[in-house]
């Protein structure tokens, strides 16, 4: 097998078109043998793989692949090529342990992880280049930055498609404001036409939608889509529900509902991100898999019974993402039935772990408004 070959191909491939048993017998060869590679590079993995499952040649399914706990990049330096490979290291933002994941990028994988968002966003949102309207500051893409949220990742994966990219909030103090002039001059310039909008959840909800209620601003984009994520921990307790949002943004810009998509992403697995699709189900693309584990016993849970998420991904040769199990909940709901037409496994978020460590994806905005 040329292993880069074929990671290479299922990525580039037009996404959820694989039925699940086609799914994994493809993905499984792939993460046996980049398992196999990242125990020969670091002894630490080595034990890490040996210690908790079997040898790669003998996994008979993706839920044999131990996982790593998320909280373990926070840690270690996991890397899993040679340092002058690394081109880059990203920081998620530490929001409560002050300590960032660190993740160790070289050229291979930031070209999957561009790749695999382009492909998975495409069969959501369609190929063609529209304007971008980014709901945050322009400091939370900067090209050379060295610590790269969610929030931002999200921002520069949708800016792939734009063919303006215009950012309308300023920040002053640590608070977020609505920079009128630029939204009213971006509404007269496309106004009526197909645009795209990105942004962390809870300022969407907190900073600009009220912010434009306020100035009673009239948004008029019918076939606008919205891609949106982050922060619903603040937000459900203020009793904001997916769906309460969805109206509210929806109204807002004067579209339907069904284009205010909510997707799950993290830091740790760049590249692999989870939206909502016409049914309320979030998909596994072709490249990677999610699977639900019993928090207590790590065993793969049936569907319909909540668990640890974990998410398997074939994009990173630079570190060991290949099985990183979050601190996140969620339950699988069926496979290769979704009423949306997508193939394979499809699931649904459910919370934070209690009393976990924030993890940095994104959530920096809404921990510094503790009074919120």
């Amino acid at each position: 097998m040329d292993l880069k070959q074929t990671v290479n191909d299922l990525i580039a491939r037009e996404q959820f078109k694989l039925p699940q048993a086609e799914k994994e017998g493809a993905l499984l060869p792939v993460l046996a043998q980049q398992v196999k590679e990242n125990a020969a590079f670091s002894p630490q993995l080595e034990k890490f793989y040996t210690t908790l499952g079997k040898e790669p040649s003998a996994y008979a399914s993706i839920a044999d692949i131990p996982p790593i706990p998320v909280s373990m990049f926070k840690k270690f330096a996991l890397k899993t090529c040679p340092d002058d490979q690394v081109s880059r290291v990203l920081n998620s933002s530490a929001t409560t342990s002050g300590i960032p994941s660190r993740i160790y990028i070289n050229k291979e994988t930031a070209l999957r992880q561009s790749k695999g968002l382009v492909a998975i966003l495409k069969d959501f949102i369609g190929g063609a280049r529209r304007p971008v309207l980014a709901i945050d500051t322009e400091g939370v893409n900067k090209g050379d930055a060295d610590t790269l949220s969610a929030r931002g990742a999200a921002i520069r994966g949708i800016s792939n498609f734009g063919k303006k990219l215009v950012y309308v909030m300023d920040e002053k103090d640590g608070e977020l404001f609505l920079n009128r002039e630029r939204l009213e001059n971006f509404m007269a310039e496309f106004k009526g036409q197909e645009i795209l909008v990105s942004g962390f959840t809870y300022i969407i909800w907190t900073r600009f939608l009220k912010q434009v209620q306020d100035a009673g601003l009239k948004l008029d984009f019918p076939a606008m889509k919205l891609v949106h994520s982050g922060g619903w921990k603040k937000l459900s307790a203020q009793a904001v529900t997916k769906d309460k949002f969805s109206k509210a943004l929806a109204s807002a810009f004067n579209t339907k509902q069904e284009n205010i998509i909510d997707f799950y992403g993290m830091v740790e697995q760049l590249g692999v991100i989870f939206l909502d699709c016409e049914a309320g189900h979030k998909h596994a693309p072709d490249f990677a898999e999610v699977i639900i584990r019993d928090p207590y016993t790590m065993k793969e849970q049936p569907h319909g019974k909540p668990g640890l998420i974990e998410i398997a991904s074939i994009i990173p040769s630079s570190y060991p993402g290949q099985a990183i199990i979050t601190e996140d909940v969620g339950e699988t709901v069926g496979v290769d039935d979704c009423p949306c037409g997508r193939k394979g496994k499809y699931f649904v978020f459910r919370s934070r772990v209690e009393r976990a460590e924030t993890r940095g994806c994104g959530d920096t905005f809404a921990e510094r408004r503790k009074d919120e």
